[in-house]
């Protein structure tokens, strides 16, 4: 039966999670993986395992055990040196340790998966579903989704005099995370879904933009079962409103729309976020492969 580390250590460092209300199973998390690395010291080392003993080659050699042998992911590794480093330099805090061994020691690089969007025959086919299902408020739902790329928040946040609608030209008042507000365009066929929306909206006590059928503000939970039965009934996968801002991002970006365009529009502070949308997705991949085949 492999050394632990010792029970003193432990505690201590678990009071010093707590100290820094670390919620509980973020305690029990880097417990755990502490545990899992005195384990592989102590068999692979034949030590005990102690906070005095570990060394930046130590912690090199069980970066490179975890994804050559155990193969595991990179989030899963890269959490695990999380942990160890918290925990060193926790003890150099209380003089345990003369200094933290994790310096210099570099996670595993992560490749981000591009996020999930629709392509072109999904877009369709969901919009087709919205039109057949004949509910003109979904209608007007989705195509505000898909064209403007608002939060599900901002969506079910939206008053009637956020909105300005004119035969030409149309724009949205939106209320963003924070304080941050923005102003978003309609095109032509939002524009066209809004009118026919607002001339069978129910009359409501409320200046929410969608109601239900009993005039009562539409919410997020409500515009999200709203999006997903429609996905069903396009014969998507699950299909979320977050999906159809990453669509809508995904589609500027493929108009060679540039980032910053894209930024303001989606209310990002980063370009770095809005340059997730320039990564192929796997159907991108899929397609440029598809090209190789002999006809």
């Amino acid at each position: 039966m492999p050394a632990k580390p010792s029970t003193d250590v432990l505690k201590e460092f678990e009071r010093y999670l707590h100290s820094q209300d670390r919620a509980e199973k973020t305690v029990r998390d880097y417990l755990t993986d502490l545990r899992l690395f005195a384990e592989w010291f102590t068999q692979t080392r034949d030590e005990p395992f102690k906070p005095k003993s570990i060394t930046p080659t130590d912690l090199r050699e069980y970066r490179s055990h975890l994804l050559n042998i155990k193969r595991q992911a990179p989030a899963t590794i890269n959490r695990r040196l999380v942990t160890l480093r918290v925990f060193c330099r926790w003890a150099v805090q209380e003089d345990l340790i003369p200094s933290d061994p994790t310096s210099g020691i570099k996670a595993v690089q992560q490749v981000q998966k591009a996020p999930r969007w629709l392509d072109r025959k999904e877009q369709y086919a969901l919009r087709r579903a919205a039109e057949k299902d004949g509910d003109v408020r979904n209608l007007a739902i989705i195509l505000l989704l898909l064209n403007t790329g608002l939060r599900v928040s901002e969506v079910a946040g939206l008053k009637l005099d956020d909105l300005t609608l004119s035969e030409r030209k149309g724009e949205v008042f939106v209320r963003g995370k924070g304080t941050k507000v923005r102003t978003v365009p309609l095109n032509a066929d939002v524009r066209r879904a809004l009118r026919d929306h607002l001339s069978k909206r129910p009359k409501a006590q409320h200046d929410a933009l969608f109601v239900n059928q009993k005039g009562e503000p539409l919410g997020r939970l409500g515009i999200e079962y709203q999006v997903v039965t429609l996905g069903r009934l396009a014969g998507l996968e699950r299909v979320t409103p977050h999906m159809l801002r990453h669509t809508f991002a995904k589609n500027l970006v493929d108009q060679s729309v540039s980032l910053d365009q894209v930024a303001t529009l989606m209310g990002h502070r980063s370009l770095t976020t809005t340059a997730r949308y320039t990564q192929p997705s796997q159907q991108d991949l899929a397609r440029a492969v598809e090209k190789l085949t002999d006809e």
